[in-house]
C-alpha cells in the first residue's frame, strides 16, 4: 500500500513540476507585428477580453493606433509600454515573463508533493510484535488433556 502510494505522489509531483516548466517554454508565435502587440493587451472596458479578439469601439482605434504606430517604426513594447502608462497594468492580457512569482504556485505543489514522497518513502512500517514462544509439545500435551476430560480448548 505504501508503495502504491510513493508511486501516486511521485507522479503527482513529476506532472506538476513538469506543467510549471512547460509553461516557462512555451512562446506563441503571433502571425505579424500587430497582432502581436494586439494579443499582449486588454480591453479598457471588458473584463478579460484580449484587443485582438474584442469590436469595441475603443478597441478599434487602439488597434489602429498600433497599425499607425507600427507602420512609422516604433517598436511593440514601447506601444505597449504606452498603453500601460495610460491604462496602468490592468490592460496586460500575461504578466511580465521575467516575473519570477509567474511559476511559484505550481513549483510550491511540486515541492510539496516531493515533500510527501520523502516521508512515505522513509517511513518505516510498525514492526509486529513477537509471541512469546511456547514449546510445541507443550501445546499438544495441554490440547490432548483437554480432550481427554471431554472438553476442547
Amino acid at each position: 500500500m505504501t508503495r502504491v502510494v510513493v508511486a501516486l505522489l511521485a507522479i503527482l509531483a513529476g506532472a506538476a513540476l513538469g506543467a510549471g516548466v512547460a509553461r516557462a517554454w512555451v512562446v506563441a508565435t503571433p502571425i505579424s507585428p500587430q497582432l502581436a502587440v494586439e494579443q499582449r493587451l486588454l480591453c479598457p472596458q471588458c473584463t478579460g477580453t484580449r484587443l485582438d479578439v474584442c469590436d469595441q469601439p475603443i478597441c478599434l482605434d487602439m488597434k489602429a493606433d498600433i497599425r499607425r504606430r507600427l507602420a512609422a517604426g516604433e517598436p511593440a513594447d514601447s506601444i505597449v509600454g504606452h498603453y500601460r502608462s495610460v491604462y496602468g497594468p490592468g490592460i496586460l492580457a500575461a504578466p511580465p515573463e521575467a516575473d519570477p512569482t509567474f511559476y511559484l504556485p505550481w513549483l510550491v505543489v511540486a515541492a510539496a508533493l516531493l515533500a510527501l514522497v520523502g516521508v512515505f518513502a522513509r517511513r518505516r512500517p510498525t514492526p509486529i510484535p513477537a509471541l512469546p514462544a511456547v514449546p510445541l509439545s507443550r501445546l499438544v500435551d495441554e490440547e490432548l488433556a483437554a480432550w481427554r476430560q471431554g472438553g476442547s480448548s
